[in-house]
């Protein structure tokens, strides 16, 4: 009986060496990086149940509401738990019983990007460092603050008294608007939460979702903190918007 011969197998594509190459690089970039990242999220889970403080001021949203909200420099703030890519996290203690004061029975919890808690919160031991440092290059600069006023200075926190040029170290990022001040020469700032870039952002993303259909100076008076009045190169009002009273922190 006779039989059809075996087709010839498959000849094998020989992979090219520069292909080969390559790869290799490509797994010796991504080995380094990928333990860099379970480092990270091992020293973040070290972490879990310790206040952590606000180098860069920065914004979280509310587990559940979704609501956002900034925290400045110097906030304490607790770390509950850390799973993939996410953080929760809890008022720090001061800020807790503050909010029981003013009838919150329940202090929220808030989410942020695991990355974003690497990159803008210290431990305790780090932040003390950071403030000592800054009051001290502060100080260096201008040698007629006192270590309240440069943590002052440095906690991002406006004073009567400063100097222009010390409170832009302060606030100046945060100017929403800059107008002439009433009555005697001098100028108006409104100083906000976030950079007015921030604010544009935000105010853009509401307007795109049907938000908002005031302009954006209407959307800024209501994101404005404080109004700072400088006369003859120094701060000489640090109020609460118009129509507000003042906050519980400055002014």
């Amino acid at each position: 009986m006779l039989r059809r011969p075996a087709p010839p197998a498959a000849r094998r594509r020989p992979v090219q060496a520069n292909v080969r190459a390559g790869v290799a690089a490509l797994l010796l970039v991504a080995g380094p990086a990928a333990r860099a990242v379970a480092a990270e999220s091992r020293a973040l889970r070290d972490l879990v149940g310790q206040t952590l403080y606000v180098f860069n001021p920065t914004t979280v949203s509310t587990v559940g509401g979704s609501l956002s909200v900034d925290l400045p420099r110097g906030q304490a703030v607790v770390l509950v738990s850390v799973g993939g890519d996410r953080a929760t996290l809890a008022p720090g203690r001061a800020e807790a019983s503050l909010l029981r004061a003013h009838g919150v029975r329940k202090p929220p919890r808030y989410r942020a990007e695991a990355a974003q808690i690497a990159a803008d919160f210290l431990s305790a031991p780090d932040w003390e460092k950071a403030r000592r440092d800054g009051v001290r290059r502060l100080r260096e600069r201008w040698p007629d603050l006192t270590d309240e006023t440069a943590g002052k200075i440095f906690l991002g926190e406006p004073f009567v008294g400063m100097t222009e040029e010390q409170a832009e170290e302060a606030v100046g990022r945060l100017v929403l608007a800059r107008e002439p001040a009433p009555g005697e020469e001098g100028s108006l700032w409104k100083v906000g939460r976030r950079p007015r870039s921030s604010e544009l952002r935000l105010y853009t993303e509401a307007r795109e979702r049907g938000e908002h259909a005031r302009s954006f100076e209407e959307f800024l008076a209501t994101r404005t903190r404080a109004v700072l009045i400088v006369r003859h190169g120094r701060v000489v009002a640090v109020d609460p918007p118009e129509g507000q009273s003042s906050g519980l922190n400055w002014p």
